[in-house]
């Protein structure tokens, strides 16, 4: 006789207690965790640059149309992602747009290894304890919030941006 296959609601049931304790562990958001939406202004977080300096994010930009990008070594589409963010500081820097890219759990070594061989002329944050991920809502890489001079979310993008559509977004708040 062939042993008796788990029934559907046993399933179900284990499945819901798997994913309950996947939010109670913090490892998935509570909604209450949920990424900014346009028109929120995120909270200040402290993060050192590739010197060693501390930048204060948004605040630090304040007065700057900034492009918040969160980027991982392991994204292959976060360094092509990095190279449209260049050109766009490159284009309109001068009229106060500026990117900043976050490498979420990057240690400094890292972090200068793979932009090696890129020209990336902006600022370069690092959040080795991913401590940035929760607060801003990150649940995956690249992500990229555009912010306007008062440092209120005008957009996200999850995934690799457009050039043509942060082109057009930052014409629309210069």
């Amino acid at each position: 006789m062939a042993p008796e296959k788990p029934s559907r609601r046993l399933f179900l049931q284990v499945a819901a207690l798997t994913g309950l304790n996947l939010i109670i562990s913090g490892v998935i958001p509570r909604r209450s965790q949920a990424a900014f939406r346009v028109g929120d202004v995120p909270p200040a977080v402290t993060l050192s640059d590739l010197r060693g300096n501390s930048v204060v994010i948004p605040s630090g930009f304040k007065g700057k149309i900034a492009l918040i990008h969160f980027w991982a070594s392991w994204c292959p589409t976060c360094r092509g992602e990095m190279a449209t963010l260049e050109s766009i500081y490159r284009r309109y820097g001068l009229k106060g747009v500026i990117p900043c890219s976050i490498g979420i759990g990057e240690k400094r070594e890292t972090a200068i290894s793979y932009l090696n061989n890129m020209s990336i002329s902006y600022p370069v944050l690092l959040d080795p304890t991913s401590s940035t991920v929760k607060r801003f809502g990150v649940s995956g890489v690249p992500t990229c919030y555009v912010l306007d001079r008062e440092n209120v979310i005008r957009q996200r993008i999850l995934g690799e941006a457009d050039k043509e559509g942060l082109d057009k977004t930052i014409r629309t708040l210069l």
